[in-house]
């Protein structure tokens, strides 16, 4: 898909790498590389954003033990009510992180122009040019895939007879596709062999990449068993598609996409490393309970039994009214004769001690 301006630079860059030699396949190498370093403070910005949401996790997670064990569906929207409203307070937009991939969305589109259609970005053929090219081999203007019809054209040992190409600059694009007698031109669909083990290297590394990002990336608090369910099989669906698109394409397609994987999971472990995500203990999250009861987190004065207060707290005892009592009515406690008999009683007779009252 071809996006004004976006394909038109990637354009140019793809074809100065070309220009350094070492073959197409340290091409895409090297372009995979530039646009990870362009595309970095997207990633960056994803990151810091995470942290945001790391830090309020305390506070969700204090807020769905609130509810913990409802599950009808009153509960779960007053529940999610509150998650939202407690983001809002902060001013965090939990979708935040999903706005820089909606950014490079049209970016990767372009991406994959360029490297599909080397006639067009790396020897400059117009469209016009491409269609008389296809025409002379038989191929759908509209779907083709230039890396394939590079492969048809060397076929041709004499001029193609069209203005502006030479079979000789088509032949030098062909040898750069090759790499230890591998020709990334080749659409494994049609070729089997050694050719087939580029869509099961991209399920690999498609597969790890996706769980070693995820290991070194913030993940939000998951509602129920069916989110998870859904994840995990996300885990092997995306993989799988891009095997059937390494099938179906160019292997040179495939090779990329290797690339692509292995450079995102090191670009999570580098951002990781640069803007550690804060992890959530326990204790957190009970403070942020207390916090969401209206209690402060700080212990409280404990409120010793009348066998533990001390003789000048003891002259502070008040009668069932309420009154304070009188000297003689006091049963005092101090070192010199132990604790009052009556309230050795209590304790034998209980098996433990009285529990605390407050003062008055």
């Amino acid at each position: 898909m071809r996006i004004p301006v976006i394909s038109d630079i990637f354009g140019w860059l793809f074809k100065l790498l070309h220009s350094l030699g070492g073959g197409y396949l340290l091409t895409l190498l090297l372009f995979a590389i530039v646009v990870k370093i362009l595309l970095l403070p997207f990633g960056i910005k994803q990151q810091k954003n995470s942290i945001k949401q790391a830090k309020m996790r305390p506070k969700e997670m204090a807020i769905r033990r609130k509810y913990a064990g409802r599950d009808d569906q009153k509960t779960k929207q007053k529940m999610s009510e509150e998650i939202m409203q407690l983001y809002q307070e902060e001013n965090i937009n939990p979708m935040g992180g999903c706005l820089p991939l909606l950014i490079q969305m049209p970016i990767l589109f372009s991406l994959y122009d360029v490297i599909r259609n080397p006639l067009t970005y790396v020897l400059g053929y117009s469209k016009d040019v491409v269609a008389s090219l296809c025409e002379k081999v038989g191929f759908a203007t509209k779907t083709v895939d230039q890396i394939k019809l590079v492969d048809e054209l060397v076929k041709f040992n004499s001029d193609l007879g069209v203005d502006g190409v030479s079979i000789e600059a088509v032949k030098n694009l062909k040898d750069s596709f090759y790499f230890f007698g591998v020709d990334l031109t080749k659409i494994p669909s049609e070729h089997w062999g050694i050719y087939i083990l580029i869509p099961v290297l991209t399920f690999v590394f498609a597969y790890f990449s996706t769980k070693i990002i995820r290991r070194f990336t913030y993940q939000p608090q998951m509602s129920d068993a069916s989110t998870k369910t859904s994840m995990g099989i996300m885990d092997f669906m995306m993989p799988l598609m891009s095997v059937y698109i390494s099938v179906i394409l160019s292997s040179a397609i495939g090779v990329y996409w290797m690339f692509q994987n292995v450079l995102s999971a090191l670009q999570q472990i580098f951002l990781y490393k640069l803007y550690p995500i804060p992890v959530v203990t326990e204790e957190q999250i009970k403070q942020a309970e207390l916090q969401l009861k209206g209690k402060s987190g700080k212990k409280k004065d404990v409120v010793k039994a009348d066998y533990e207060i001390d003789d000048y707290d003891k002259t502070t005892q008040t009668d069932k009214s309420g009154n304070n009592k009188k000297p003689s009515e006091r049963n005092f406690t101090n070192k010199k004769s132990g604790i009052n008999p009556k309230v050795k009683e209590i304790i034998k007779r209980n098996g433990k001690p009285l529990k605390a009252r407050r003062k008055i």
